[in-house]
C-alpha cells in the first residue's frame, strides 16, 4: 500500500506539473518574467528528425515522436538503443528475451504492440532502422549506441513509409557522418563490475570532395549474475564494434554514402533467476518433474543443496543474481552489414537509393531449470543474411504546394535456427502414457522476400490548412523448411516445408491545421500490419506446424506540438485509439509453443512531453504516457493442444498502463572558462506483465529507476570528465520471464543493478 501511494503521489505531480505548463503563456511565474526581461534565457534547440522520409523540424512533423541528439544521449548515460526507453512514453524495450539467454536478444513494445519472441520465424512488431536500413531480427537488436548522432522514436502505425513490422512503430537511429576537417575523440570508461570500455572516431578528409570516418569501440565488463557452483558468471560485455564510413561528393548534384559495419561480442549467456519448482498454490506441475526425480535424478549423482538427490525447491535462491545452474553458458553475436546510399537532385526533384547487405551468426543458451540437472536447457544457433534496395523519388509541386515522396522497396531474407532443447532428458522418448522426454535437436530455415511500393504527401489547402495522404502495398513471400528429430532415438517430429504469401494495403490520411507559427494541430489515422506466418516449434509432431495470418492496427490520433516563450518552452501531446485485430498471441509454455491469431483488442492512450529551459543554466523534461489496453475478443489456438491462456481480463504483454520519465539538469560556465554541468534523471514503470498468461510470479510491480551524471568541461572544450550511475536505488527489476506448469518451472532474467562509471574524453 505504500507502494501504491507513492505512485500515486507522483502522479499528481506529474499531472498538476502539466496543468501549469498548459497555462504558463498567460500567467508567467514573476521569477521567469524577471528572467525574461533580463535576458538570462535561452532557447530550446531545433531538433531534425526523419519520421516522414525527409529532413525536417520535429516541431513540423504530425507524427508522435521523440528524438534525442547525441549529446543528450551522452548526458542520459544512453549506452545501447535499449535505454532510449527510459525517456520516451509508451514503450518498453528489453533485452534477454525470454527462453533464449541472449543478451543481445530485443523484445520492444510500443503503445502496447510489439512481439516477446525472438525467434527466427518470429517476425517483430516495432522496426529498427540504421542510416535508412531494417534491421530483420530481433536477435542483436540490443545495438550499441557509439557514434550515434540521433535515436527517433516513432509511436503508432508506420505502415506507409516504413511497410511491414513497424505496425507498434519504428526506432530510428542516425550516426554520425564523415565530417569535411580532420578531427575526433577518444573516450576511456572505468566503473563498477571492473568496467573497461574505450571508445572514438577520427575523421580523415581524402580530398575536398571525399571525406572518411572511422569510430571503433572495445566494451568489457564482469557479469551482474553468478554461478554458484561454477563461479562462472552472466550478463558480461566483452564485444569490440567498429564502423567506417565513406563520403563522396561525386558533383553539385549527387552525393554518395558508403558504409560498412561489424560487432563482435562473446559473451556469457544472460543472467536467470529460477522462482518456481514444482506445483505451487495456482500452478500445477505436470508429469514431467515427477518421472524425472522418480526415474533419472537418483542415478545421476548429483545432490541439492538440502542433501537430496532430486531437482527440488533447495535450488532456489534468495539473490535474484545467482543460480546453481551449470549448463551451457554462451552468448556469442558476430554482426555485420554494408550500405550505399545515394542522394542525387535532380532539380525539380530528388533521387535517392539505399542499397544494404546485413548478416549475423549468433550463439546463445540458457540452462532453463537453473540447476546441475539437464531437465531444461535450450542452445540456438542461428545463421541470417538479408539484401535490401529502396529506391525513392521526392519534391514539391504545384507551387510548392505538395510536399511528397514516393518508391519502391525489395528485401529477401534467408535465416536457419540449429540446435537443441533438451527436456527431461534422460525419460524415455515417444512412450505413452509419460514418462518420456520431448527433447528435440532442430533444425529449421526461413526465406523471406517482400516487395512494397509507397507514395505520401502533404498538400497546401490553405495558408494554415494542409492534408496528408499516402499509401502502402506490401506482398510478403515465406518459405520454411523444418528437420526437427527427438534427442534419444533420432526419431523425426517434424520433417516438412511450408510456404506462405500474403498482401497488404497500409494508407494513412491525415489533416494538420498550423494554428500560429508555434503551435501545430493535427489528426490522422493509420494503418499498419506485421506478416504472417508459420510456427516452428513443433515439439510433438507435425500437426504444429500450423500458419498463422498477419494481425492489423488501425489508429486514430490526434496532437498538438507547441512553443511557447520565445522556444523556452515546448509542450507536445498525443491522444490515440487503436483497433488491433488478429492479434498473434504468442504462447511458450514448453512443450507447448505456438503463435495463434486468437484476439482482437482495442488500445486508447494518452502522451505528454514537455521540455523547458527558463535560464541558460536550467532546464528540464518531462515525459508521460497512460495507456489501456484491453482484448475484446478471444478465440483458439490452430491446432489440437494449443490452448490460450487469455480471458478477456487478461492484461497485454509489456503494456504498462503508465511510463514516466523527467530530468532535470544545470550547467554553469567557471571563472576559469571550463563548464560544469549535473543532470538527474527518473523513469517509472507502473505494473508490467512479462508473459501472454499474466503469471504472477513473472509479473513486474510499478518500479522506479534513478540516474545522474557529474560532468567537467575544460575551458577550451577539449577535456570532459564525467562521473555518472544508473539504477540507483538499485531497484530490482524483471526484464522477461517463462512459466512452464509442464515442466513444474517459473524463471526470469533481472535488469542490471546499481552501477556507476567514471569516463575521460579528449577531443582533437
Amino acid at each position: 500500500m505504500p507502494r501504491i501511494g507513492n505512485v500515486s503521489g507522483r502522479l499528481r505531480a506529474g499531472g498538476l506539473l502539466v496543468c501549469a505548463v498548459a497555462g504558463v503563456q498567460a500567467t508567467a511565474t514573476p521569477a521567469l518574467a524577471q528572467a525574461t526581461s533580463t535576458g538570462d534565457m535561452a532557447q530550446i534547440e531545433e531538433v531534425v528528425v526523419t519520421a516522414r522520409r525527409r529532413e525536417e523540424r520535429l516541431q513540423d512533423t504530425p507524427v508522435a515522436v521523440t528524438a534525442l541528439g547525441g549529446e543528450a544521449l551522452q548526458s542520459r548515460g544512453v549506452e545501447s538503443v535499449d535505454q532510449i526507453a527510459k525517456f520516451a512514453p509508451s514503450i518498453r524495450f528489453d533485452g534477454a528475451a525470454a527462453l533464449s539467454g541472449g543478451n543481445y536478444n530485443a523484445t520492444v513494445f510500443i503503445r502496447g504492440v510489439g512481439q516477446n519472441d525472438f525467434a527466427i520465424f518470429s517476425d517483430p512488431g516495432v522496426g529498427v532502422y540504421v542510416d535508412g536500413v531494417y534491421y530483420a531480427r530481433s536477435i542483436g537488436g540490443t545495438l550499441d549506441a557509439f557514434d550515434v548522432s540521433r535515436i527517433e522514436v516513432l509511436r503508432g502505425p508506420q505502415g506507409t513509409l516504413f511497410g511491414k513490422n513497424t505496425i507498434g512503430g519504428a526506432v530510428i537511429i542516425t550516426t554520425d557522418q564523415p565530417k569535411d576537417a580532420f578531427g575526433g575523440k577518444i573516450e576511456g570508461v572505468i566503473g563498477s563490475l571492473d568496467r573497461r570500455d574505450i571508445k572514438g572516431h577520427v575523421d580523415i578528409p581524402l580530398s575536398d570532395k571525399v571525406s572518411a570516418r572511422l569510430s571503433a569501440a572495445r566494451l568489457t565488463r564482469d557479469g551482474y549474475g553468478k554461478r554458484l557452483l561454477t563461479g562462472d558468471d552472466l550478463g558480461d560485455r566483452n564485444a569490440t564494434a567498429a564502423r567506417a564510413q565513406l563520403r563522396w561528393e561525386a558533383s553539385d548534384a549527387v552525393t554518395v554514402n558508403l558504409s560498412a559495419d561489424y560487432t563482435r561480442a562473446r559473451e556469457h549467456s544472460a543472467p536467470q533467476k529460477l522462482l518456481v519448482i514444482g506445483s505451487v498454490p495456482g500452478f500445477v506441475a505436470g508429469p514431467f518433474i515427477a518421472n524425472f526425480n522418480t526415474y533419472v535424478a537418483p542415478g545421476l549423482g548429483i545432490t541439492a543443496p538440502n542433501g537430496s538427490k532430486t531437482l527440488n525447491t533447495s535450488f532456489l535462491t534468495d539473490d535474484p543474481y545467482t543460480t546453481y545452474g551449470t549448463g551451457p553458458n554462451i552468448n556469442d553475436l558476430d554482426l555485420w552489414g554494408t550500405s550505399a546510399t545515394v542522394d542525387w537532385d535532380l532539380g525539380a526533384v530528388s533521387f535517392k537509393s539505399i542499397s544494404a547487405v546485413r548478416g549475423l551468426k549468433a550463439t546463445f543458451a540458457r540452462d532453463g531449470d537453473n540447476t546441475p540437472f539437464t531437465f531444461r536447457e535450450t542452445f540456438n544457433h542461428d545463421v541470417q543474411a538479408q539484401y535490401s534496395q529502396e529506391f525513392q523519388l521526392s519534391g514539391e509541386s504545384f507551387d510548392n504546394r505538395l510536399t511528397w515522396v514516393t518508391g519502391v522497396y525489395a528485401f529477401r531474407e534467408r535465416g536457419t535456427d540449429s540446435g537443441f532443447a533438451k527436456l527431461a532428458l534422460g525419460l524415455a522418448p515417444g512412450a505413452s502414457p509419460p514418462p518420456y522426454s520431448p527433447s528435440a535437436a532442430v533444425y529449421t530455415k526461413v526465406t523471406s522476400t517482400t516487395y512494397a511500393a509507397f507514395a505520401q504527401g502533404s498538400l497546401t489547402l490553405t495558408d494554415r490548412l494542409s492534408a496528408t495522404l499516402g499509401a502502402r502495398y506490401n506482398r510478403d513471400e515465406k518459405d520454411y523448411v523444418l528437420d526437427h528429430r527427438r534427442i534419444r532415438d533420432g526419431v523425426v517430429i517434424a520433417l516438412l516445408s511450408r510456404s506462405g504469401s500474403w498482401n497488404s494495403f497500409t494508407p494513412k490520411v491525415g489533416l494538420e491545421f498550423k494554428a500560429t507559427p508555434d503551435i501545430l494541430l493535427y489528426g490522422s489515422i493509420g494503418k499498419g500490419f506485421k506478416s504472417g506466418g508459420f510456427n516452428a516449434r513443433p515439439l510433438n509432431d507435425a500437426s504444429e506446424v500450423t500458419e498463422y495470418q498477419p494481425e492489423t492496427l488501425v489508429t486514430y490520433e490526434a496532437g498538438a506540438k507547441t512553443a511557447w516563450l520565445d522556444r523556452r518552452l515546448i509542450l507536445n501531446v498525443a491522444g490515440y485509439f487503436s483497433d488491433y485485430q488478429d492479434i498473434q498471441v504468442t504462447v511458450n509454455q514448453t512443450p507447448r509453443n505456438f503463435v495463434a491469431n486468437a484476439a482482437a483488442g482495442e488500445v486508447k492512450g494518452v502522451e505528454v512531453e514537455l521540455q523547458a529551459r527558463p535560464t541558460t543554466n536550467w532546464s528540464f523534461n518531462f515525459g508521460g504516457g497512460y495507456m489501456d489496453a484491453k482484448y475484446t475478443e478471444v478465440g483458439n489456438g490452430l491446432a489440437a493442444g494449443q490452448v490460450l491462456p487469455i480471458t478477456l481480463a487478461t492484461h497485454f504483454v509489456k503494456a504498462p498502463k503508465w511510463t514516466l520519465n523527467g530530468g532535470v539538469e544545470y550547467g554553469r560556465d567557471l571563472p576559469n572558462g571550463g563548464r560544469v554541468t549535473a543532470r538527474a534523471d527518473w523513469t517509472h514503470y507502473s505494473t508490467v506483465y512479462n508473459d501472454v498468461a499474466n503469471d504472477p510470479d513473472l509479473t513486474q510491480p510499478a518500479y522506479d529507476l534513478f540516474g545522474a551524471r557529474l560532468a567537467y568541461a575544460s575551458p577550451d572544450q577539449l577535456w570532459q570528465v564525467a562521473l555518472f550511475g544508473s539504477n540507483l536505488s538499485d531497484e530490482r527489476y524483471k526484464v522477461s520471464g517463462n512459466a512452464s506448469s509442464g515442466f513444474g518451472l517459473k524463471e526470469a532474467s533481472y535488469g542490471r543493478p546499481r552501477e556507476w562509471g567514471l569516463s575521460l574524453s579528449r577531443k582533437f
